[in-house]
């Protein structure tokens, strides 16, 4: 017998999770605690005998929100964590036709009026699909502060408590405007200086982004600098590769004509070359191609920077990371089944997401101070730099 105390007993009790993706485990499969999806996903790949390829480097990101981006890296991650391929039972565990395809009738096609109808949409999916909405119409005003000429002097822990200028109508009604500075009347080749001024910029539109994320206001401070510094790197390449006019597939310009493209630069690192030429050959090209809009630009930036595997997150912060992830891609890929028809909506979701192991591979390579540093070497920071990139106190945060 089972009473009230026993009860609450089980339900304290934390629960298990997929040792492959992260997700709620529902038990013990081929070995080791996993969900039913993965579970499901390793056992097809060893009973029809696939072979996947991916397309990266093999370092691709495997959480519950991304998990079938690629399905290489995925079985290599159940192979990691012990899934035992001889567990499987070939009388037990058949793959291909059976008879529960027979035992439904044939499913109704639901027509685009009924899909929206609001007595089919769940609680859970209409506040993601408003939050999406809401990450849609923050990157408008993202937009718009970056081409102000507003750039304020302020310490990183002063950049991060203060209220969010992005939620102020005021502040953005009186000082979101348009700077003559930020308007293409010719393009010139980018100089240090350039580079310099833009990442600057786009790191201090990134903090005021970030404070507008529920999920990141409910972390503490220090997981907030973690998540921060993750993205300090990569958040603005991928602003830049987005916000660029196309002029031409291998030139990226800035709001104010200055531009990169594949010219090599003999006096700048290594390093340097090696980003310009990823941003152009795995960022800018597939996004074009792509047609990437405004929302699905904002939920992948999202997706991208609420990472619970970024250094220093503390283990209660992963939970919660992932949760607000999970949430922003269900209603991505609702999205674009409205969009582009379930279809097409998987290979495009799919692809979207693989942009992220481009971004991560980018992160682990300028991960070492000293190529930050060379990658920046002729800048003179602001403290505000040095505090995000470097970790680097002043006084004032003592």
């Amino acid at each position: 017998m089972t009473g009230p105390a026993s009860a609450n007993s089980n339900s304290s009790q934390p629960e298990e999770c997929c040792l492959v993706c992260q997700d709620i485990s529902t038990g013990y499969h081929y070995g080791v605690p996993s969900c039913n999806g993965c579970k499901t996903f390793f056992r097809r790949t060893i009973m029809k005998n696939q072979t996947f390829q991916c397309q990266f480097q093999k370092k691709c990101p495997v959480d519950k929100s991304v998990r079938c981006a690629c399905r290489h890296c995925r079985f290599e991650k159940c192979l990691q964590v012990g899934m035992d391929r001889n567990a499987i039972q070939q009388n037990r565990d058949p793959i291909g036709y059976t008879k529960r395809t027979r035992r439904y009738p044939p499913v109704k096609k639901i027509e685009a009026s009924e899909e929206c109808s609001p007595s089919m949409v769940s609680v859970t999916d209409r506040n993601e699909d408003t939050a999406l909405s809401f990450l849609s119409l923050t990157e408008a005003k993202c937009c718009a502060l970056r081409l102000s000429e507003y750039l304020p002097s302020r310490t990183l822990l002063e950049a991060v408590i203060s209220p969010c200028l992005l939620m102020d109508e005021v502040f953005m009604a009186e000082k979101a405007v348009l700077s003559p500075r930020h308007t293409i009347s010719n393009t010139r080749f980018a100089t240090q200086t350039d580079y310099h001024y833009w990442h600057e910029r786009d790191w201090f539109v990134m903090i005021e982004w970030a404070k507008t994320l529920p999920v990141f206001q409910s972390l503490p401070f220090p997981d907030k600098l973690a998540l921060l510094r993750h993205s300090a790197i990569t958040y603005p390449s991928l602003v830049h590769v987005f916000n660029s006019p196309d002029h031409g597939p291998d030139t990226i310009v800035f709001p104010d004509g200055a531009y990169f493209d594949r010219t090599p630069e003999p006096t700048r690192p290594l390093g340097f070359n090696k980003k310009k030429y990823q941003m152009l050959d795995q960022l800018l090209k597939p996004m074009r191609t792509m047609e990437i809009d405004m929302t699905e630009f904002a939920a992948f930036k999202a997706i991208f920077f609420l990472n619970p595997d970024a250094d220093d997150v503390d283990a209660n912060a992963k939970k919660m990371l992932s949760d607000g992830r999970s949430a922003i891609t269900n209603a991505l890929y609702r999205y674009m089944v409205k969009k582009k028809g379930p279809e097409d909506a998987g290979d495009r979701f799919g692809r979207l997401l693989l942009l992220g192991t481009v971004l991560a591979t980018m992160a682990v390579e300028m991960k070492e101070a000293v190529l930050v540093a060379d990658f920046f070497d002729q800048i003179q920071f602001s403290t505000f730099a040095k505090q995000l990139l470097f970790g680097i106190k002043t006084e004032s945060d003592i």
